[in-house]
């Protein structure tokens, strides 16, 4: 079934299809009728895009909206390989954003509440970004257009913490102690939340930015604690974490969520820590 509204059939692109949000993105949009084009980076498929050359390849046609989703490391990484990772993430969307905008394709991008450092997070606040790899999220931001294009700003996703809340509940009950982080907090949202957040602006293109997040933000050692008061242990604070990457480190895990006007599957900004807590001692 076709999306409404739709006659001749366009095209969704999505970028880092193979990513958690990516991923997740790609089967929403086709699980509700929509085409999607999510190319690989491997040189063996013709219908592939790196963006380490954007401009090889040719595009289906035609393309409505591309969601770019890929994204070479995170924030570690970005600070070990600055010139590297810089090329691929910020020179290489700012080509694929060149030969989409040729097109007229809607273009919605991914970023991140690491753009602000401040207390200020509200949509419109002057970027401040935190670290390379929000440096490298602002520098895209400033390449598109809020009257056409979409940024999507969004907090930790919620999944990407249980890995590391799994190792700390083992640690606690092999070795009775972990340190954790005062001061880096987090507000997280929910894989769900977000891909029903961005599957509501493929069905209805509203350029400008929005923010995705939770209305509380946690710092790590809370999450910590949360989990040593199940498991039991102690949980000491790391004074130093963060440091090496942070300069400086954010003063809120939260963003000022902003909706598109009408967009009722927005995250509303419920508090999941405890969920996740839950589920890495499930």
């Amino acid at each position: 079934m076709r999306p409404e509204g739709c006659g001749r059939q366009r095209v969704i692109l999505v970028t880092g299809g193979g990513g958690l949000i990516g991923g997740a993105l790609v089967a929403r949009l086709r699980s509700e009728g929509h085409e999607v084009w999510a190319p690989s980076r491997s040189k063996r498929n013709s219908a592939g895009l790196d963006l380490d050359q954007p401009d090889d390849g040719a595009f289906p046609e035609p393309i409505q909206t591309a969601f770019l989703c890929a994204w070479r490391g995170g924030v570690v990484e970005a600070a070990q390989d600055e010139q590297g990772t810089w090329r691929t993430n910020v020179e290489g969307n700012l080509a694929l954003i060149k030969r989409l905008r040729e097109q007229s394709v809607n273009m919605v991008f991914l970023s991140t509440s690491l753009v602000f450092a401040r207390g200020e997070t509200s949509a419109h606040a002057p970027l401040s970004p935190c670290c390379r790899y929000a440096e490298q999220k602002a520098a895209v931001e400033v390449a598109l257009d809020p009257r056409r294009d979409v940024i999507v700003r969004i907090t930790k996703v919620g999944e990407t913490l249980l890995p590391r809340l799994r190792q700390w509940a083992a640690s606690l009950r092999a070795e009775g102690s972990i340190v954790a982080a005062r001061a880096l907090r987090l507000a997280p949202v929910l894989l769900d939340e977000v891909v029903d957040g961005l599957a509501g602006i493929a069905r209805h293109h509203l350029p400008g930015i929005y923010q995705m997040s939770a209305r509380r933000d946690h710092s790590y050692f809370d999450l910590a604690a949360s989990l040593s008061s199940v498991v039991g242990g102690v949980v000491a604070d790391d004074p130093g974490a963060g440091m090496d990457v942070f300069r400086p480190i954010p003063v809120s895990g939260r963003l000022t969520i902003c909706s598109p006007v009408g967009c009722s599957a927005w995250p509303t900004g419920e508090d999941h820590a405890q969920l996740l807590v839950e589920r890495a001692l499930s």
